[in-house]
């Protein structure tokens, strides 16, 4: 009898009883799957917002597109024009640089200009032929832009400074 007693005593340590634990266990699972829930709904609505998003902005990105590549084109042509503005201004000086030398001008001081007359013969300048003045080609601003494109380039400058403001 006391063998039985003995194996009654052991036996209730082997009985489990987990029905808290296993309750505990499902509650958690449960929870879990419900916040799995939520967060699919909720990146289900991002994406549907995204592509709403995309949807509907779409045209204006296209549309800045073009206005983009005409600002571009503008900016391209602004540059050949200011390179060839300092070809031109370079090409002005030199010839300016070459006139004053041709050009009799009076390097002595005031005291030699005075006392010059008296002691030296003076020179016939106007024997002197100096070459005929022929202007350089310069730039025109019509051979890079066009009137309308001017006030097209205008109006792209005067919108986006007022929609930024």
């Amino acid at each position: 009898m006391m063998l039985d007693e003995l194996a009654i005593d052991y036996s209730e340590y082997l009985k489990v009883d987990n029905e808290n634990e296993v309750g505990a266990l499902k509650d958690v699972v449960e929870d879990m799957l419900t916040r799995l829930e939520e967060f699919q709904t909720f990146m289900e609505m991002v994406r549907a917002l995204r592509m709403e998003s995309t949807v509907m902005h779409y045209d204006s990105i296209k549309e800045m597109k073009s206005k983009v590549t005409e600002l571009t084109d503008t900016v391209n042509k602004l540059e050949k024009l200011v390179n060839k503005v300092g070809e031109d201004v370079e090409l002005v000086d030199q010839q300016l640089t070459e006139a004053e030398a041709c050009m009799p001008i009076n390097k002595d001081g005031p005291l030699n200009t005075i006392l010059k007359p008296f002691f030296k013969k003076q020179e016939d300048h106007s024997s002197r032929q100096l070459p005929a003045y022929e202007p350089p080609v310069i730039f025109k601003s019509d051979d890079y832009f066009f009137a309308t494109e001017a006030e097209d380039a205008l109006k792209i400058i005067d919108n986006d400074t007022t929609t930024n403001n």
